[in-house]
């Protein structure tokens, strides 16, 4: 399907529908969150009902003050009347968590930006080029002939600044991406208040956990590969939810002769998250891909399960091909 056919039928489905069960992948980020709160912003202003959900858990302190906004369940009452799930800023339906089971028995909708995943839904809007969800979002939007609210156009600019490190991980030959930005900024945009709340309010204990996972780091394949860990412990005793993957894999990349990074997160006995990313040609989604994760060439994530040594090697055997 064409892009310009696969925007008229989005469009469609978001008039034709009433009701609106909005999700997106457990342990959101702002991203996935910025992209819930705009959608259903401008939903709302065309008359229709919407439900944000979310399996959570909220984490991160720059999107902590939203959780109130979302319920992390689905009852029969929302599955009612003519509905129409969508789902943001997420590869995989096993990505929403116990949500999944409840978002099947909807007519489903996927706005996504990520390369790699599994597909899902009847109604795609899948964009590898956009550098965030949020930007779809911006798209459908302006796309109907309506304006951005200042709030919709907030919640857009910190999802975009989520994913792209605030501009660091975009390359060159992307005018519209700016022109798309300068839009935002136009309509009430604050780009150093928009910093503040994502790098701001950090905890002491997030500081010191990031000086265990960089004590923890350890070269592979001549340094141009990068591993660390985390075990669940590691939050507990230091008091902390609070996870800065952001300024952990900057810290991790910035490294000389680092290619990729891979950082293993001990979230529950003998289950990890990865968390990947790529400084340069590594396409870190086809290897979280292969694990069935997804994500985008230069950043990515899947679980796995096993012990912490078990996990890492088979981390660090997954990038074999890329630099033996």
């Amino acid at each position: 399907m064409n892009k310009s056919k696969l925007k008229k039928t989005i469009l469609h489905a978001l008039d034709e529908f009433d009701n609106f069960i909005i999700a997106g992948h457990q342990e959101p980020d702002g991203d996935c969150l910025c992209s819930q709160l705009a959608l259903s912003s401008y939903l709302r202003r065309k008359g229709k009902k919407t439900r944000l959900v979310s399996a959570g858990p909220f984490n991160r302190p720059e999107i902590k003050n939203w959780e109130k906004f979302f319920t992390n369940e689905i009852i029969e009452k929302d599955l009612e009347g003519k509905t129409l799930a969508v789902v943001t800023d997420c590869s995989s339906p096993d990505r929403t968590g116990k949500l999944g089971p409840s978002l099947k028995k909807l007519p489903l909708m996927v706005i996504d930006h990520h390369s790699s995943g599994d597909s899902f839904g009847e109604y795609l809007y899948i964009d590898s080029d956009s550098p965030s969800t949020t930007l779809l979002i911006q798209h459908i939007i302006e796309t109907s002939g309506d304006e951005l609210t200042a709030e919709e156009a907030d919640f857009i600019f910190l999802g975009f600044c989520t994913d792209t490190g605030f501009f660091r991980h975009i390359g060159s030959g992307k005018p519209d991406i700016f022109q798309a930005v300068s839009r935002l900024v136009a309509a009430g945009v604050s780009p150093n208040a928009t910093h503040r709340i994502i790098t701001g309010g950090r905890t002491h204990g997030s500081r010191q956990l990031l000086g265990r996972i960089l004590d923890r780091s350890r070269l592979h394949y001549n340094g141009k590969l990068i591993v660390s860990w985390e075990e669940l412990k590691d939050r507990k005793e230091l008091n902390t939810l609070d996870r800065d993957s952001d300024s952990m894999y900057q810290m991790l990349q910035s490294i000389g002769g680092i290619e990729a990074v891979a950082v293993i997160q001990e979230e529950d006995e003998n289950i990890f998250s990865i968390g990947l990313r790529s400084n340069e040609t590594t396409d870190v989604g086809e290897i979280a891909k292969s694990f069935g994760g997804g994500g985008h060439q230069k950043a990515a994530g899947c679980t796995l399960k096993g012990t912490r040594e078990e996990v890492m090697k088979t981390v660090i055997s997954s990038f074999k091909k890329s630099f033996a």
